[in-house]
């Protein structure tokens, strides 16, 4: 494991190897430790789209991350997503600047998948289909993996190692194939998730899934994981997201 910091300004950063790829509760303390985020606190997940957000979501979903800064503020809250400067990812960095918030956005990416100046070869990235990191975001994870998708069992592991019995909650976004995945992982390990239906993509598969039980490409989940999934309406988030996300991180 390496803690970096970089030129781009994109610090601290950590490089994490482990030889099964697999999270593991002394590791995820390590590499918290080696960026500075020892203390616990409320973590919100947020997954979602990181390319085909339409135009009218994009703006709404923006708006939507300006008004929950500041709570995150009072809430002694971080934020994990996967640290690109794409999609929800690139917004809710987006939103943290305009509004001057200062919880901490923790990006979680596969090592193979992204390209970052940190001023040491990456063996694991390939030439093509590397993706940018985000430089609004204040810590990064380089985790296992060359694909995206290796990222979805971590993003629920640092969570929940970050967070330490305080409150979790994921929040999905619109979203493809690897967001599925990360729901998945999230509701196996018993974490609580809220859809934003309207979001389009993976989004409104899992509300319909949550409310009359259609199926679900490529996920095979419990009947029990439907009550750990709550779905609100993205016309009605402005109203009442603030309220579910006080309910869900403060404690």
């Amino acid at each position: 494991m390496d803690a970096t910091s970089n030129a781009a300004g994109l610090a601290p950063l950590v490089w994490i190897s482990h030889p099964h790829g697999r999270p593991e509760p002394g590791e995820l303390d390590a590499a918290l430790a080696a960026v500075g985020l020892s203390d616990p606190m409320p973590v919100l997940v947020l997954v979602g789209g990181a390319a085909n957000l339409s135009e009218g979501v994009a703006p709404a979903l923006l708006r939507l991350f300006e008004l929950l800064a500041p709570q995150l503020d009072a809430l002694g809250a971080a934020v994990i997503d996967g640290g690109t400067a794409f999609g929800v990812m690139a917004l809710m960095g987006r939103a943290r600047r305009c509004t001057g918030a200062r919880f901490p956005l923790i990006g979680i990416a596969p090592q193979g998948a992204v390209t970052i100046d940190t001023g040491e070869p990456n063996p694991l990235a390939r030439e093509d289909g590397r993706v940018r990191l985000d430089p609004e975001h204040t810590h990064f994870m380089l985790v296992p993996g060359e694909g995206w998708g290796d990222e979805s069992p971590w993003l629920s592991a640092v969570a929940d190692r970050l967070a330490r019995g305080r409150g979790t909650l994921m929040l999905v976004a619109a979203g493809g194939a690897i967001t599925r995945l990360d729901v998945a992982h999230r509701l196996l390990t018993g974490g609580r998730v809220l859809v934003l239906a309207g979001s389009g993509g993976t989004a409104d598969r899992f509300a319909d899934w949550r409310r009359d039980g259609r199926s679900l490409p490529d996920v095979d989940l419990a009947e029990a994981g439907r009550g750990l999934l709550e779905v609100l309406d993205l016309a009605d988030a402005q109203e009442t997201l603030p309220a579910l996300v006080e309910q869900s991180l403060a404690r």
